[in-house]
């Protein structure tokens, strides 16, 4: 029951962010630079539409209508699963987004592969080496790593990886080696945050007197280490993979454009672009609704990481 009504709590509290969500990508159609009902007129190139044709369109459109009108008119068919037709394709947005999506989904688990295979390890060996040369070698790297930009970075793999040694396909989808580049390329400024983070974390549980008690009992320091240090680090690690999960959906945009993969955030890009606006409207609402789920699933991860949330300790 506990279990559930955490549930239901933090349910509750994501509904205000997904109203919010909705509200500011009904504004971004509002706040256009451009005339909406223009934009569709003169999707050709070469139209010139008369101001009668515009006022029809404006007309058709409901753009006429009082802003809150409009908004009512717009919520209910989002909730209703509409997003829209896309003016450049003529497709649903919709249908759209959950075509590419597969393509950023996969991109976002090998770049979370990357992290939690690399990054996470080395920050448990830089604690265990506190201080020493692996220590030291594994900072410094991961210093540089998160002062190069992801755009540089995936210049140089491509030369390498793909043009020199043809280890890897430089662009397209379809395999996993196309995934390998781009997803440790999204990952190399995450890695080395979480490096970092991961021994800090796990230095500081090494100081508290539950891990002091451990040792007075005789218990060997790797059982003491992976037994109890280690997963009471997590916490925090767990909160830094929620809110990258959330980040790349964001910064996808540069790689997907670097290496041709036809995810949202090429979808995205090509919509703005082209000024389509329900298609950006669309993937805001789309990629919010991700975030809402992904840090609910983050708060749903400390009810079982820790025990306080599950007896109802509220210190």
């Amino acid at each position: 029951m506990k279990l559930l009504h955490f549930m239901a709590e933090r349910l509750l509290l994501a509904l205000p962010i997904l109203f919010g969500v909705t509200l500011g990508a009904f504004l971004l159609g509002v706040i256009a630079p451009s005339d909406p009902a223009l934009v569709v007129l003169t999707l050709d190139g070469t139209s010139e539409p008369s101001a009668a044709e515009l006022a029809a369109m404006r007309e058709q459109m409901g753009l006429n209508e009082p802003l809150a009108v409009q908004f009512a008119a717009w919520a209910g068919r989002v909730f209703q699963g509409e997003l829209g037709t896309s003016y450049i394709t003529g497709i649903p947005v919709l249908e759209s987004l959950l075509y590419r999506f597969p393509v950023t989904l996969s991109l976002a688990l090998v770049a979370l592969a990357w992290v939690v295979t690399l990054a996470i390890p080395a920050g448990i060996w830089a604690a265990v080496r506190v201080n020493r040369w692996q220590d030291r070698s594994l900072r410094t790297i991961a210093m540089v790593a998160s002062a190069i930009p992801g755009f540089w970075l995936a210049i140089v793999l491509i030369h390498y990886f793909a043009e020199r040694w043809r280890l890897l396909p430089s662009s397209g989808y379809g395999s996993w080696e196309q995934m390998v580049l781009p997803g440790f390329v999204l990952a190399a400024g995450t890695m080395a945050a979480m490096l970092r983070l991961q021994r800090t974390s796990l230095l500081e549980v090494m100081e508290q007197p539950f891990i002091l008690t451990a040792r007075s009992q005789g218990l060997s320091p790797r059982r003491i280490l992976w037994r109890h240090a280690v997963p009471n680090s997590w916490l925090s690690v767990v909160t830094l993979i929620g809110t990258y999960s959330v980040g790349i959906l964001g910064g996808s945009i540069v790689i997907e454009s670097i290496f041709s993969l036809p995810g949202l955030g090429s979808y995205v890009l090509a919509a703005i672009r082209g000024r389509d606006y329900p298609a950006i409207q669309g993937y805001v609402l789309f990629v919010g609704f991700l975030v809402i789920v992904i840090n609910w699933l983050v708060d749903l991860s400390y009810f079982f990481l820790n025990p306080r949330l599950r007896t109802g300790d509220p210190r």
